[in-house]
């Protein structure tokens, strides 16, 4: 497969990658409820005379190149948010209340723009192209879902991008490692004594308990971990209490802990636990846990098919920038995918120059159109090196 063709091809085509885009972004919907995206993926498929296979209950898999060859994934994150759209762009959100807000609009039309390609010359494929278009990835169960219906039982290795508002457009970020964490979630509930304001010594102060809670498992970073790791514990919502002179008798913490090991991430957890129980008993209350671990693990690339995948993509994406990204704190079920196969997943910058970027999840972000034809660029890197692979045996 010649560089040059396939960097001609992009280039022709880059009003139509930003012509699908503008479609998936005005009908944005919630995860395993994609039924206009599902519907759309396929109807685009076909056109380029590929066969698509429904998931159940949304989303889309198919197939390019030669039926019994190494087999290369490309993976796309379908799903929108539940955002209220606050741009300005003439193709905003049909949808009120719902928002592309995170980009999936773009890693769709940048799949399906490689897809086009690499149908147009599956007579040079000498490996085979497994496309998945992904529901469900903002709740995190879709990846798992999808899994469990054998989507990767042929799959040799699997790549997918994200388009990232960080970094500008024309940079790129592909590396091996760690580079999203593992993202647990617990809620703890104490249970004291409630009663009057001014009799205190008659009660079990439920916000005491969550307050000293609070204070305590910041230190569970900070004195129960190696300095080299890296964690996060955030309690993000506290509720106790119904009036100003009554002491409380119930407070309901809920919060996450992330991390690129799930080794620590167990350790968080029996933190978490550990500290809960032992204010709970110091007070003479008791305590409800609930903690979620593992809504997916954290997301580990592969070290060699990164470093292959890396070197292709500088060549073929020429003009742009390949930049460091730091490993994030934010989640991604793509994961659940790399603890099958081995996996990367890279970054694509979507921010515009010069201009102040908001970033993913929120109501004013945007897309530098640009940036669709960086990651259409990417799943043809990622299929040009599964090919040099199999040249190299």
């Amino acid at each position: 497969m010649i560089r040059e063709e396939l960097l001609e091809k992009v280039s022709g085509k880059r009003k139509e990658f930003i012509s699908w885009y503008h479609e998936f972004h005005q009908i944005p919907e919630l995860g395993f409820e994609e039924e206009k995206t599902t519907e759309l993926i396929c109807e685009k498929l076909t056109a380029m005379g590929i066969h698509p296979l429904r998931l159940d209950p949304t989303g889309v898999t198919a197939y390019i190149g030669p039926h019994d060859a190494y087999t290369v994934a490309l993976r796309a994150d379908i799903d929108g948010l539940r955002v209220s759209e606050d741009t300005d762009l003439p193709f905003q959100s049909k949808h009120p209340g719902k928002m592309h807000a995170c980009g999936h609009d773009g890693h769709i039309a940048g799949l399906l723009g490689a897809a086009s390609i690499l149908k147009e010359m599956e007579s040079e494929l000498t490996v085979r192209v497994k496309l998945i278009f992904q529901p469900s990835e903002e709740n995190t169960k879709g990846a798992k879902h999808i899994i469990s219906q054998g989507i990767l039982e042929d799959v040799d290795e699997i790549f997918g991008l994200h388009l990232f508002s960080d970094i500008k457009a024309g940079e790129i970020s592909v590396e091996p490692g760690a580079r999203m964490a593992q993202t647990d979630r617990f809620s703890i509930t104490f249970i004291g004594k409630g009663g009057h304001a001014a009799k205190p010594h008659q009660c079990v102060d439920a916000t005491v308990m969550a307050a000293d809670f609070v204070m305590n498992i910041q230190t569970i970073v900070a004195r129960e971990l190696d300095p080299i790791e890296g964690a996060v514990v955030t309690v993000g919502s506290l509720k106790s209490g119904t009036q100003y002179n009554i002491i409380s008798g119930k407070a309901v913490l809920e919060g996450t802990c992330r991390s690129y090991s799930e080794i620590v991430a167990q350790h968080l957890q029996d933190a978490i636990r550990r500290r809960a129980e032992a204010v709970a008993d110091s007070y003479g209350g008791n305590v409800k846990i609930a903690y979620e671990q593992g809504s997916h693990p954290p997301v580990l690339n592969d070290e060699d098919l990164s470093r292959r995948i890396a070197d292709e993509a500088e060549q073929l994406l020429e003009n742009r920038k390949l930049v460091h990204i730091a490993p994030l704190m934010l989640g991604e079920d793509f994961s659940w995918y790399q603890k099958e196969v081995p996996g990367v997943f890279a970054f694509a910058g979507c921010g515009t120059p010069g201009r102040k970027c908001y970033p993913n999840h929120h109501p004013k972000f945007e897309i530098e159109e640009s940036a669709l034809a960086d990651g259409v660029l990417l799943h043809l890197a990622a299929v040009v090196s599964a090919m040099h692979r199999e040249e190299e045996k």
